[in-house]
């Protein structure tokens, strides 16, 4: 929305887009997140942390559903100026389309994603192809369509964007978990965390600076073009929310482990921070697909 409204003919229905983009980017990728953390950490939870996930997943899976289906709705009043907007023609049209290709991708994915809240013996495989549909519907679309090596940068933004939601999605439990009476088990699981989320790190930095490389065709004027712009913002908020990720590593975990007193409150707060920045993060991204990497006035529609 701000981007937009820095344009010289500044819309108020493609703002909104940009900030419904945000909303559906943090409930989608963090229901794929949530999922990913249940797969890997889940068994770790205490009874109430568990339940207290599966319950978070559905919710994040629901609202995902639904700020799809809102966004979808806004991107055709969008294309038909709301001429057409009932029109059964437009939506066919629409839903033929790039932008039908990915909702559906990443619908099916949110329904699959549901599954790492059962029972179901298999229930972890089918969440995990989910996570990868709704991961997937990210390089259906967009700029990931409009460069070569389109093979290259898809799989870059699926590999991107699945480092990026197990780490946001593992935040809310593990803020449950720092409010462990046991800070011996919370510390253990806590560390565990911390060792995969690091080579999860080394992945997202990596497969961000390639996809920066073929994304950008000029770095030496990358902030020629509001794109560039954002993508600083995103990147000096990842930076931020990396510091606070390492800052409880190296200080509020072994704190916690050695039971200090009110070392628990004092995690609780980091990561409640972390998460906040992580925020930004999503609302940054919004903003940068809403513009072209090669110049200011060229808007992409994601």
């Amino acid at each position: 929305m701000i981007l937009e409204f820095l344009q010289p003919d500044p819309s108020l229905l493609d703002g909104l887009t940009v900030v419904l983009r945000a909303l559906y980017y943090v409930a989608t990728i963090g229901a794929a997140g949530l999922a990913l953390f249940a797969i890997a950490f889940g068994h770790r939870l205490e009874p109430a942390e568990a339940a207290r996930l599966r319950r978070t997943l559905i919710a994040a899976v629901a609202a995902g559903l639904a700020l799809s289906v809102a966004a979808l709705a806004l991107r055709v009043l969008v294309l038909t100026a709301g001429a057409s907007v009932t029109d059964p023609d437009v939506w066919a049209a629409v839903m033929r389309s790039r932008i039908g290709d990915a909702f559906w991708l990443r619908a099916g994915g949110l329904v699959l994603l549901a599954a790492a809240a059962t029972a179901w013996r298999i229930g972890p495989a089918v969440a995990a192809v989910g996570a990868v549909l709704v991961l997937g519907s990210y390089a259906a679309m967009g700029h990931s369509m409009l460069y070569r090596p389109r093979q290259e940068i898809a799989a870059l933004v699926v590999l991107h964007l699945a480092v990026v939601a197990f780490w946001v999605g593992s935040l809310p439990p593990l803020l449950w978990v720092a409010r462990r009476r046991d800070g011996a088990s919370a510390a253990a699981l806590l560390r565990d965390w911390s060792t995969a989320a690091t080579v999860a790190v080394v992945a997202m930095i990596a497969t961000g600076l390639l996809l920066t490389w073929y994304l950008t065709v000029r770095l030496d004027r990358i902030l020629d073009a509001w794109h560039g712009w954002a993508l600083g913002w995103k990147v000096a908020a990842v930076l931020a929310a990396l510091a606070l990720a390492g800052w409880n590593r190296l200080r509020h975990t072994p704190a916690l482990e050695r039971r200090e007193e009110g070392a628990d409150a004092r995690l609780a707060l980091s990561i409640r921070v972390e998460i906040a920045v992580v925020l930004l993060v999503f609302y940054a991204a919004a903003e940068m697909v809403s513009v072209h990497p090669a110049d200011h006035g060229h808007r992409v529609q994601n």
